[in-house]
């Protein structure tokens, strides 16, 4: 197999170290509009693999300057930013290469890439729209979850993190522009009454969460996020689903930080005259944050993505809870990458690895959901990316 990746950062680099690791790949192309990073992760790939390594400068805002690394490519991940989404899928489209990704750029974006389904069915190839950490194994262990019960009443996706960083600054584990842009947009959630529908504000409804130990309690706030888009009608409803949401749980300062833009008007994409020069405000602020990958060994604790889905099994009430949790100084010692980018860059390899076992054979467009998810999670272990599952009785959810 031929795999190129686009977008050769902090989760790009973690699925390249992957990719070589597997011996159906022949050949990988590292793509970015700054090819230095690219180039110093193929010097030190070429060390360790026979696999044919290129790096290539590609924009991913122009779709000849992607199309044209993928002539002989058969799978493309694109680990870039959301916004890119449709060009990279559309020079995928006219090479018929397969297409994955780890985010939406929002719901919206969400829905009109999963509407290209048609387009990529009857080209013969499969598009996965965010599979990285949540979305991603989120999706899947929800869908894990789902299946084990009889009736579905709430898919509540939960993301913790107990860490310290040492920096003495602003900063995110992940990408400064999603994450500036989710949790300053309004939240989504699902109803089976009502469909998708969002909260007036940023940072609705704070709740605690028990996360699995050693990380414990955290306030978690309602966030937008791509898998209250789907969860509901791709998994939910067959079963009596009646709501879907997603919860973050964020410091204190970092939630102030993002409210001090907000009210500052530093968050817009939107640009200005600053001296002469055009500007996007948000572009400033996260030009002066450092970048994730720079984070990794300055990061101490513990994170975890988890489903929680509650319901019925033999006409017993009872919750099912899938997760994955990882120790930043372990992932780092072990990697030499941070956890949080670690746990995103994993779950798309997997997805390569099913494909190229002939695991995954469906074509069109879908969310991580509706990948089987028992040979997904048994390659996911075999990654080193542990997962487990916490069963207990409960009362029925009561929603209207």
């Amino acid at each position: 197999m031929r795999v190129a990746i686009l977008g050769v950062g902090g989760v790009g680099q973690v699925s390249a170290c992957e990719l070589i690791k597997t011996s159906y790949v022949k050949k990988l192309v590292l793509a970015d509009i700054s090819i230095g990073p690219a180039e110093e992760l193929a010097v030190e790939l070429r060390r360790e693999t026979d696999v044919e390594i290129e790096v290539k400068r590609v924009d991913a805002r122009d779709v000849s300057s992607v199309q044209a690394i993928l002539d002989d490519i058969d799978l493309l991940l694109h680990i870039g930013l959301p916004e890119n989404n449709f060009d990279v899928m559309k020079a995928c489209l006219n090479t018929r290469t397969h297409y994955i990704d780890t985010a939406s750029s929002g719901p919206q974006w969400l829905r009109k890439q999963l509407a290209w389904n048609d387009q990529f069915r009857a080209a013969g190839i499969l598009g996965i729209m965010g599979l990285g950490c949540d979305p991603g194994f989120s999706n899947i262990a929800a869908r894990y979850a789902v299946d084990q019960l009889d009736e579905v009443d709430a898919i509540l996706i939960r993301d913790g993190d107990n860490s310290v960083v040492d920096y003495d600054g602003f900063c995110s584990y992940f990408s400064p522009q999603t994450a500036i842009q989710e949790c300053l947009a309004k939240p989504n959630y699902w109803t089976a009454a009502k469909g998708e529908q969002y909260l007036p504000t940023p940072f609705a409804n704070k709740e605690e969460f028990e996360f699995p130990e050693p990380i414990g309690w955290l306030d978690c706030y309602h966030v937008e996020h791509e898998e209250a888009t789907t969860l509901g009608e791709t998994i939910g409803r067959a079963k009596g689903c009646k709501y879907v949401d997603f919860k973050y749980a964020l410091h204190p300062d970092f939630v102030n930080t993002l409210q001090v833009l907000r009210y500052l008007g530093l968050d817009s994409d939107e640009e200005i005259e600053v001296k002469g020069v055009r500007v996007a405000p948000r572009d400033v602020v996260v030009t002066s944050m450092p970048k994730p990958a720079d984070l990794a060994g300055k990061i101490h604790g513990y994170s975890s993505v988890g489903a929680l889905v509650k319901g019925k099994k033999d006409n017993k009430r009872k919750e099912v809870y899938v997760y994955t949790i990882a120790n930043h100084d372990e992932v780092f010692y072990k990697t030499e990458f941070q956890a949080t980018i670690w746990q995103t860059g994993i779950p798309p390899v997997v997805a390569v690895d099913m494909i190229a076992e002939g695991l995954l054979t469906t074509t069109g467009c879908i969310p991580p959901e509706l990948i089987d998810p028992i040979p997904f999670l048994d390659k996911l272990k075999v990654r080193g990316m542990v997962w487990d599952v916490i069963e207990k009785t409960s009362p029925l959810l009561q929603i209207t």
